[in-house]
């Protein structure tokens, strides 16, 4: 499988990494984001259930574009508002970049005015293995969207538990 790495170019990208070691890579990320935040940090689904840094119910997606088809773990999790997004983003950048973690997009807006008031910011970072993190502070919710690189592992398949 090729996929364009973080500068742009076209390159082989490692897809023969178990699935458990990109399940626990993911949970790893995830619980590490919760700490940095802090506060309690929910699954995105409708019911909110509280995060935890558990394995059951995961199992990986379709990459898109993949020949032969490979999988990747995705996931959202909800986090607490924070009064200074700018002071949490600084925060979470500075703490994966020290971990080989690169920042490739960051924007920021205002919260649409039928949610309520404040702002937000979202910062992408990736490393070289493929992971990606999409973390979003906001002073009214924030939130970190997860993908992990593509595995051709079948066991991707498997609803883990």
């Amino acid at each position: 499988m090729y996929q364009s790495d973080k500068s742009g170019n076209d390159g082989a990208m490692d897809t023969s990494k178990p699935a458990s070691e990109l399940l626990q890579r993911m949970l790893d990320l995830n619980d590490e984001t919760t700490k940095v935040h802090g506060g309690d940090w929910t699954f995105s689904g409708p019911d909110r259930a509280p995060w935890e840094k558990g394995t059951a119910g995961y199992f990986g997606r379709a990459c898109p574009g993949s020949d032969p088809v490979s999988y990747h773990y995705v996931g959202m999790i909800m986090g607490p508002a924070v009064e200074d997004p700018e002071a949490a983003i600084s925060k979470y950048v500075s703490h994966f970049e020290d971990q080989g973690f690169e920042e490739v997009n960051r924007y920021s807006e205002d919260v649409p005015s039928d949610i309520g008031s404040g702002s937000y910011i979202v910062v992408t970072l990736e490393d070289a293995e493929g992971n990606s993190l999409v973390y979003q502070a906001g002073n009214h919710l924030s939130s970190l969207s997860y993908e992990g690189p593509c595995s051709e592992d079948p066991n991707m398949l498997v609803r883990t538990t």
